[in-house]
Parts: C-alpha cells; structure tokens; sequence
C-alpha cells in the first residue's frame, strides 16, 4: 500500500504553499532529518522537502526546480520485503551511503533505494502494543 509521495523542491514555502493550495488541504506535520540534510512538511499525504545542504539538493534536482522523488510503499515486515530485492543498493533518503538494515526512526522503520530511475522507500510502522 502506497504511504505517501515524496518531491523535492528547491524553493520550500512556495511548494508547500502551492501544494495545500492545489490539494485543499494544510500541512499535517513536519519532517526533520538533520542526519541526512533533510527538511521539510506533510500535507496529507505528500511529502514536501529539501535538502539543507545546498550541494545535494543541486545533485539531486539536477537543475529542476522540483521532483517527484520517491514512492513510499507501507509493508508488514520491511527484512522481508528488502529481501525481494536482492540487487537494491539500500540507503538513507541521501542516497550518501549504503547500509544493510533499516533505519529505526522512532514509530516505524524506513530504508530507502532507487528503482528504475525512481526513489522507492519502504516503511514498517510500529504495531501497536
């Protein structure tokens, strides 16, 4: 089941402006990853961000403006579901540096890779006890 929808925008409050606008919705939370240079905003379902370090955002845009980035797929069991993709070069959502275990982010787990050109995030949400 899709999670949500990651873009990458070089100018953040005009694209979270733009996008509560489009969607006739407001911002549902923030998201700040300082360990990857990430920062941005959810509105409903979308994901919002930029890098903070102005060298990756430029990498990563590649020019553009903006960027549909990753898909974010929710699984049940997020080993498993790296183990279906045996060749996947796993990441953080830099894409800096490899790792072979997802990250524990407090409520779920999250590993990110690139999938035939497109970002793929995979997310496990905590069960409730």
């Amino acid at each position: 089941m899709i999670d949500h929808v990651g873009y990458l925008v070089r100018d953040l409050d005009a694209a979270v402006e733009r996008v509560t606008r489009e969607l006739a919705t407001e911002v549902t939370h923030p998201v700040d990853r300082p360990q990857w240079s990430l920062f941005g905003y959810y509105v409903g379902q979308v994901e919002v961000f930029t890098f903070t370090d102005p060298q990756l955002l430029d990498e990563r845009l590649g020019g553009a403006d903006d960027v549909l980035d990753h898909i974010a797929w929710q699984v049940d069991d997020i080993a498993a579901a790296m183990a279906r993709f045996p060749e996947a070069h796993w990441t953080g959502p830099d894409l800096r540096e490899t790792v072979t275990e997802a990250f524990d982010l407090g409520t779920a787990k999250h590993i990110w890779t690139i999938s035939e050109g497109l970002g793929l995030q995979l997310i496990e949400h905590a069960r409730p006890v």
